[in-house]
């Protein structure tokens, strides 16, 4: 089980404002469009609830998913509603993509490393943490079956997870619309007890 402070909480709030901000300037720059990420709550949830989260284990997600690796080890997962990937596609390349094959699926795999890669980043360099992140995988499927098989090796070391509640704004050029976005910190063993420690060493 995941026991984390409010204050702890606080903390992720704060690097993950500052890594999605960043990764939202970077994708503003490449697309030469406004893109805005913001993160309105941290919380605790349990494994059950992802999916629901998802809109439940029948609604088609993007699941981007990565290991962050060195000094902390955990999973992170990034979805969002697959309703968005084919403007996010179009936008990226400039083309109408099969997203699932080619120059489409590659797209979304940098789509996910721009912003996986900043967040990344702006743990490692606030939590002082010698951490790098593995290459994206891409999934779009249902729910359930886009998020399960992240899920299983790591529910044999409890059932709670960090969510980070993302906000997207002005993602289109034409149709400026909000949506929201999950993104999930699951902690291998031990590694919570070295974030912990690392979030000590933060200002307050």
């Amino acid at each position: 089980m995941v026991t984390i402070s409010r204050t702890e909480l606080d903390k992720i709030r704060e690097i993950s404002n500052i890594g999605l901000g960043q990764a939202a300037t970077s994708l503003s720059q490449l697309l030469d469009m406004p893109c805005k990420m913001t993160v309105p709550a941290v919380t605790v949830t349990g494994f059950d609830d992802i999916i629901a989260l998802a809109g439940g284990a029948e609604n088609e997600v993007a699941a981007i998913s990565l290991k962050m690796e060195g000094a902390f080890r955990a999973t992170m997962l990034f979805i969002f509603p697959a309703a968005h990937v084919s403007s996010i596609v179009k936008q990226l390349t400039g083309e109408q993509s099969g997203i699932l094959e080619g120059i489409g699926h590659s797209a979304l795999r940098e789509f996910g490393n721009i912003i996986t890669g900043a967040y990344v980043a702006t743990f490692a360099d606030l939590t002082k943490l010698n951490v790098r992140s593995s290459i994206p995988d891409v999934v779009i499927d249902m729910a359930g079956a886009a998020i399960t098989p992240s899920l299983l090796p790591l529910s044999l070391y409890g059932d709670d997870v960090i969510l980070i509640q993302t906000n997207f704004n002005d993602w289109f050029e034409k149709s400026p619309e909000r949506f929201q976005a999950q993104f999930y910190l699951l902690p291998e063993p031990g590694s919570m007890n070295v974030l912990r420690t690392a979030l000590e060493g933060m200002p307050s």
